[in-house]
């Protein structure tokens, strides 16, 4: 049964896992954490991810390859190649845009 606090606040463990998830970019190195706060920000405004379920994916996906690369000492554009915008695009391109998802419920409400 769900509490009046999660009525009101939303589900807590998605929130939970947010919060790991962005304590896990504040703890990789400077250059690294702007690069993940940068390609967050291009995903958030080009609409590839919507979904809790495929952000969660791509950006804890964006996280591990990230630390890895700090931790092999690699520089990021080594992992993302020089277009880091098509880096993210591929990434969340299995993902739903919001488009797509708009798409979808357009034709779900004309009958």
């Amino acid at each position: 049964m769900m509490s009046i606090f999660e009525k009101i606040f939303g589900d807590f463990s998605e929130k939970k896992a947010w919060r790991e998830m962005e304590n896990r970019a504040k703890s990789l190195p400077e250059d690294y954490c702007i690069a993940y706060k940068a390609m967050q920000k291009y995903l958030w405004n080009t609409g590839s991810v919507v979904d809790w379920q495929e952000t969660k994916f791509v950006f804890n996906h964006i996280i591990d390859l990230l630390e890895e690369a700090a931790a092999d000492g690699k520089p990021v554009k080594e992992v993302t190649g020089n277009d880091v915008a098509a880096f993210c695009d591929d990434l969340a391109s299995d993902a739903k845009s919001w488009v797509d998802k708009q798409r979808q419920k357009l034709n779900d409400a004309i009958k």
